[in-house]
């Protein structure tokens, strides 16, 4: 037998020996470092927010029940209530002390975890609570996209196959070790006693506070309220689905009778990640608020005027199709079962949307989605009969060589943006609608085009550049990143803006959510938009709608929501641009919502103390 051999079994009886003759310890010790990992995840992925310390400076009179009930910041000094039961009973009823049982414990302590980083991913990436029939097609459709596009080398999958399989091992072992004999049935009765008084507590905690158990911010949580809860929003959502009936929607876009005079290209672009953050951070909101003066200047001096004002968005961190679709269907989508119900149901009838107002006015109606990693010709069939668009410029149509970055990846805005509107120009010569929204913006921000003076210099071959670790970086970095991106994009459609010919267009600049990674849940929902044109009536008529003028703003209370985009560009179009022998239709700030039951579960508040 080898040296190496000898030492690592002679290390493995002391490691066992040493933890066999300290029951009570070692009970304690691994029963406390399992309970805790269940609670790692959420605490791993918060981007901050009010610690121990900072709940009992805020409520110094409530130390018991910040201890014992309820705490709004992460932490793994918490207690999982199935995970007690379950050491409990193993402790207490010989009888359940067998290998099938030990395999059951393991199971069900896998699935806890496994829900505890799925509900804590959910939280932090787009501040979702965990509704499983709400994001069953983001967690397969989303992530089979990922890994049939993602170019990580093969070692890495392999290096994540081993680290598994590992973590694995480890957690066998260690809830092997708590289950022992020599372990969890020789610890005292002191241990047994407190044992018994922290499951006292716990299901006291489950008889007073029940369904609040399910919340991340109780001491004391339970995977079944959990479970059930997910189980109750799920099943609210799909009696939302199935009972959508379009005809409310319908009367509320029914524009029979008006007529535009004048019909001005339109553009409704969304800007990725482009939220209201950016006026919640004393840093950003400097450089923010200097670079819209600027830019903002450079639009007077080009004859353009603007008016700015915050929209609630649907979606949170991610999920741009239900924040656009919204949009340009008047109807607030809540989550990706309604989007989905909508996508099957409107492939042969179209929907009251904004692009077939505008088509019935004489429009054509284009779309542009540049990303180089293009759907499937089956699901792209879908995706255009969906939202009606007469063309939809792809990759393939921008004739692009050169780079491609970030997200996609895909080519410059600075290049797709323009390349569209000279397709558009040579295709026809009716008026257009363009809807799009921007890549290079996307998470994680970098690396970023140049933005050169002539767009066309960027279709110049060359390598890709490399992309980096996002989650590697400080979190320093990954803020000025995202600074960097919003800078970028802002001046890339201010000069888009200032090339435009057309003497009546009008542009509906949006930002489709906030930033993931850089922004928390107090930030809020909501995003600035900005609509600018020649036309300074229309910019000025702006205000009644509680918008400010110039790119900036200074209320930080939204003006509308996204599903309200639909109403307001058709009623700023007919108003300015109609011939007025009818009344105007009526301004839907908020949209249409979905009619039953509400589709998005308000969170459970705080218990009583």
């Amino acid at each position: 037998m080898s040296t190496y051999k000898v030492g690592s079994t002679v290390g493995f009886r002391a490691w066992r020996l040493w933890f066999q003759k300290r029951p009570d310890l070692s009970f304690w010790l691994l029963f406390g470092l399992l309970n805790c990992l269940l609670f790692l995840p959420g605490l791993l992925t918060s981007e901050g927010g009010a610690g121990f310390g900072a709940a009992l400076a805020d409520a110094p009179a409530q130390l018991l029940y910040i201890l014992a009930v309820w705490r709004p910041g992460p932490d793994v000094a918490r207690l999982h209530l199935e995970w007690l039961l379950l050491m409990a009973a193993w402790v207490a009823l010989p009888w359940l002390r067998r290998g099938a049982v030990r395999l059951l414990f393991f199971a069900g302590y896998l699935a806890a975890l496994v829900y505890a980083i799925y509900e804590a991913a959910l939280r932090a990436l787009f501040q979702m609570e965990p509704v499983f029939y709400s994001q069953y097609r983001m967690l397969t459709e989303g992530l089979a996209f990922v890994v049939d596009n993602a170019s990580f080398p093969l070692y890495y999958y392999i290096l994540a196959a081993v680290g598994s399989l590992l973590a694995l091992a480890l957690l066998w072992a260690a809830i092997y070790c708590v289950t022992s004999q020599p372990i969890s049935q020789h610890i005292s009765p002191f241990s047994q006693a407190l044992l018994g008084l922290l499951v006292c507590f716990g299901l006291g905690q489950a008889l007073i506070y029940q369904h609040h158990l399910a919340r991340p911010e109780m001491v004391v949580s339970s995977l079944v309220y959990k479970v059930r809860a997910n189980a109750q929003a799920s099943r609210d959502i799909y009696e939302t689905v199935r009972s959508f009936d379009d005809r409310y929607v319908r009367r509320a876009y029914d524009y029979r009778g008006q007529k535009l005079v004048t019909t001005p290209n339109v553009y409704l672009i969304f800007v990725e990640s482009y939220g209201s953050v950016l006026y919640k951070r004393p840093d950003w909101l400097r450089a923010y608020s200097a670079l819209a003066d600027e830019l903002e200047t450079a639009l007077d001096e080009g004859g353009w005027y603007a008016a700015s004002g915050l929209s609630s968005a649907p979606t949170w961190g991610g999920g741009s199709w239900i924040s656009y679709t919204s949009a340009l269907f008047g109807l607030t989508i809540d989550s990706d079962p309604e989007y989905e119900m909508l996508m099957e149901r409107y492939q042969v009838d179209d929907f009251p949307d904004l692009g077939g107002f505008l088509r019935g006015q004489g429009y054509r109606y284009y779309g542009l989605s540049s990303m180089a990693l293009e759907l499937p010709d089956a699901q792209w069939s879908r995706y255009l009969n969906f939202y009606g668009a007469d063309r939809w410029l792809r990759y393939r149509d921008l004739d692009y060589s050169g780079p491609k970055y970030g997200w996609g990846p895909s080519p410059p805005d600075q290049f797709s943006l323009h390349r569209a509107r000279a397709a558009m120009r040579g295709e026809t010569d009716q008026p257009y609608l363009l809807f799009t929204i921007t890549q290079n913006s996307h998470y994680p921000w970098a690396p970023l085009p140049p933005r050169l003076a002539d767009w066309q210099a960027l279709n110049v071959a060359g390598e890709n550049p490399p992309p980096i670790d996002a989650e590697g970086i400080p979190h320093e970095v990954r803020r000025q990143n995202y600074l960097n991106a919003v800078e970028y994009e802002l001046r890339v459609l201010v000069d888009f803006i200032l090339s435009e010919e057309a003497p009546n267009a009008l542009f509906v600049l949006v930002g489709d959510h906030q930033p993931p990674r850089v922004s928390r849940k107090e930030d809020g929902w909501d995003t600035p938009i900005h609509i600018i044109s020649r036309n300074q009536t229309l910019v000025n008529g702006l205000t009644q709608y509680g918008f400010e003028a110039g790119l900036d703003v200074t209320n930080l209370s939204p003006v509308l929501g996204h599903a309200g985009i639909h109403s307001l560009v058709a009623r700023l179009l007919l108003e300015n641009y109609g011939d007025r022998r009818l009344a105007l239709p009526a301004y839907l700030p908020q949209g249409m919502p979905f009619v039953g039951v509400l589709a998005t579960q308000p969170e459970e508040g705080e218990p009583t103390p």
